[in-house]
């Protein structure tokens, strides 16, 4: 079974970049440029694993992970936050709302975020 990620991120090429590249590995991939696209795509399908920018518009990362973990069969869904927001108040608030992993974008590669993903749905199956 392939597994599915649901990226969302407002920046199209990012965005794009993420879905080429983890199509290619076998994933199949929902997409999202905003938490109210992600929340309905999420509620739709239920994703294995969400990457997660935090700066978006209409509703931003931080609100999405809120709406998330409010709804009972998605609460336990793991989320990788990527984010260009390097500051502790950002940090500290997704890791009080249960994110796996807090991976800034100018520190990681794809093939690292990709051996990070598949990591935690290693986690999760066990």
């Amino acid at each position: 079974m392939q597994h599915l990620l649901l990226i969302v991120d407002d920046d199209t090429a990012a965005r794009r970049a993420m879905d080429v590249f983890f199509r290619r590995e076998g994933f199949r991939t929902a997409l999202a440029a905003d938490g109210i696209e992600a929340l309905a795509s999420a509620v739709d399908r239920t994703p294995d694993l969400i990457l997660l920018d935090l700066s978006m518009p209409r509703l931003d990362g931080l609100e999405f992970l809120h709406a998330l973990r409010a709804v009972d069969r998605l609460a336990g869904v793991p989320v990788l936050v990527t984010s260009a927001r390097s500051d502790q108040p950002a940090v500290a608030a997704t890791t009080t709302l249960g994110v796996a992993t807090y991976l800034v974008k100018t520190t990681y590669s794809l093939r690292g975020l990709l051996n990070i993903v598949r990591e935690q749905l290693a986690r999760r199956a066990a």
